[in-house]
């Protein structure tokens, strides 16, 4: 069951009217970011406008600065995110089960690419600089209810296996992938939450909450695309690296 937590139905999303999305205003017409540094993490945050586009069903939108766009299409019956950010900044976040424990032996399963790179001009740990064509991002709860917000990205300067505290909040991001994804196929990922946030936080999470997906390129107001298949909790797809 659990593999299939983050599973929605085809019908579910042709209901959702997700396929429509109008284009982004002219940059100079945008709204300005929703917050800026804080701390914690906090996926649903209210910002007081509403997306040009349906939502799916049981995802939440948050907007930093106007809207990456999420297209959902399918490939082999699978739901693929095709992602679109023109300047903006803009996730969708999905609520999981309480009792979704994190287990040592259990994996986050998804395969994603890295189609258009953003163009930052600072380093990818500065506000300015804090731009990704692709992240999977994991909120969850360490003993004692402590919350904890992880990040994985598809960097264009960081190297594989990085760790870093994000420069917006208390958030922790890993780097997995860097630089574009030449082959264009979707490439598959296996990871484990519990060793993944023990090595970053140095604390074993015990739950997990929530998971957002985004693609972001406010910070160089440039152009970020890529493919994120639906992240399923369960057994590793691949060997735990």
């Amino acid at each position: 069951m659990k593999q299939n937590i983050l599973a929605v139905s085809v019908l579910a999303i042709l209901a959702s009217g997700f396929f429509a999305h109008a284009e982004p205003p002219p940059r100079s017409e945008r709204a300005p970011p929703s917050a800026g540094p804080g701390t914690g993490p906090a996926p649903f945050w209210a910002t007081g406008w509403k997306p040009g586009y349906s939502v799916p069903s049981a995802w939440t939108p948050r907007y930093f600065h106007y809207e990456t766009r999420y297209t959902a299409t399918f490939e082999n019956d699978e739901l693929i995110f095709e992602t679109f950010a023109d300047g903006t900044a803009s996730w969708i976040a999905r609520a999981l089960p309480q009792d979704l424990i994190a287990k040592p032996d259990e994996c986050l399963n998804w395969r994603w690419s890295a189609d258009t790179l953003p163009s930052p001009t600072e380093r990818e740990d500065t506000l300015t600089g804090d731009d990704f064509v692709a992240r999977v991002y994991v909120f969850g709860e360490f003993e004692g209810g402590e919350p904890f917000g992880f990040n994985y990205v598809w960097t264009t300067q960081k190297s594989q296996g990085d760790f870093w505290t994000s420069p917006w909040s208390d958030n922790k991001l890993m780097a997995l992938r860097r630089g574009k994804n030449a082959s264009g196929a979707l490439v598959a990922e296996s990871r484990s939450i519990t060793a993944d946030v023990s090595r970053a936080y140095g604390k074993t999470p015990i739950r997990i909450n929530s998971i957002a997906l985004m693609s972001d390129a406010e910070g160089s107001n440039s152009v970020a695309a890529a493919r994120i298949s639906l992240p399923k909790f369960g057994p590793c797809d691949l060997a735990i690296s």
